[in-house]
């Protein structure tokens, strides 16, 4: 098969989980005999590379601004797509890339794979236009996408409940070894196993500001560690990083190893996200060993199921008493930590995922394929 990838900002993934898992899978496609197309964007892209693990790269330009980033972005991959590649399927990453699927449906005969993580609309970060935007897009996938994935259950029944669409189940998946190194904790002078992480971009959707009010509030000597940042110059960015703890560092963008090595060498892994779908950063930290402080998310409950330190969404005082208990307890943070991982062990891999879209590629297509991946 030939299988374009659009819809996110690009490889090597250099931003979020979305761009990490096209790197996962798309590589394991190529491996699996496929020929991959992987569209970036111009102001993500860290090389001029035309082929990356396999993959082909197609660089083309955005207008840089939160909202309109992925869809100035994903209009020209679908022109690109119908004018020079001929294609026999395309995975989309993210509802809203389904507002283009009626000009695609027009212009192009390839099949569609999307994949969604919720209802994007009720993210905090998104403006009223981008809001309306992400609502209309969910009818649109339902009837032009030729197949759904849902990366978490609640979606999965959203789509059932409210739209009467069936769709496959297809979660993400974790790198299972450590890096063994501490150059990362060296640079920043960390110690390792005493602090907590969080790993997420500056957004208000993912949380930050609860873990900074809840650690604030916290007596501990133990650093907060934040790895992430955004592209995009916001208050919600100044307010949280205007924080006069001087216990809580932001280290901006990591990624790779470099991430993967801060994660392994934590204490705690902190995940207080306000709306979420299946996080890969998650994934990771349970993968690596790690005891989760978790929101009680629907979405994260049905991942962490009783191997995490949950507590209710959006309640400071909660996520302070449970950084606290973790604190406190380092025995239970260690039995978490092998729960989390034989979670993952169990539920959570990257070559399964792979053999999953190529079967559901196959099945747009009307080819043969392995029903069983097809959940």
């Amino acid at each position: 098969m030939k299988i374009a990838i659009v819809g996110h900002r690009g490889i090597p993934a250099n931003f979020g989980g979305s761009e990490t898992a096209v790197e996962e899978i798309g590589q394991r496609l190529v491996r699996m005999g496929h020929e991959v197309i992987v569209y970036c964007r111009r102001h993500n892209s860290t090389t001029d590379a035309n082929v990356y693990k396999g993959m082909k790269r197609v660089v083309l330009p955005s207008i840089n601004t939160l909202s309109l980033d992925m869809p100035s972005h994903t209009f020209l991959c679908v022109w690109h797509l119908a004018l020079t590649q001929k294609v026999d399927v395309i995975h989309f990453h993210g509802v809203g890339n389904a507002l283009f699927f009626p000009l695609l449906k027009v212009l192009s005969r390839s099949k569609t794979l999307l994949v969604v993580d919720g209802p994007d609309w009720q993210r905090p970060k998104w403006g009223r236009i981008a809001r309306l935007a992400l609502r209309t897009s969910f009818p649109l996938a339902v009837r032009y996408a030729d197949e759904i994935i849902s990366d978490n259950r609640p979606v999965q029944q959203l789509f059932r409940d409210d739209y009467g669409r069936e769709t496959c189940y297809v979660t993400y998946g974790a790198a299972m070894d450590p890096v063994g190194t501490t150059t990362e904790l060296e640079r920043h002078g960390l110690t390792p196993g005493n602090y907590l992480l969080q790993v997420a971009a500056l957004v208000p959707d993912k949380g930050i500001h609860l873990s900074v009010q809840a650690f604030e509030q916290l007596e501990s000597d133990m650093p907060l560690v934040i790895v992430g940042d955004t592209p995009y110059t916001t208050g919600y960015k100044a307010e949280v990083m205007s924080t006069a703890d001087p216990r809580i560092h932001f280290l901006g963008y990591v990624y790779g190893s470099r991430c993967q090595e801060l994660v392994e060498n934590a204490y705690a892994y902190v995940h207080p996200l306000i709306v979420d779908g299946t996080s890969p950063a998650l994934l990771q930290a349970m993968a690596l060993g790690k005891c989760v402080i978790s929101t009680d998310l629907p979405e994260t409950m049905g991942v962490v199921e009783g191997a995490a330190l949950t507590f209710r969404s959006e309640d400071v005082a909660d996520l302070r008493e449970k950084m606290k208990y973790a604190l406190d307890h380092p025995e239970r943070v260690a039995e978490f930590g092998r729960l989390a991982r034989r979670r993952i062990e169990e539920r959570y891999n990257w070559d399964t995922v792979a053999r999953q879209y190529e079967a559901l590629s196959q099945k747009v297509l009307g080819l043969p394929y392995d029903a069983a991946l097809d959940v």
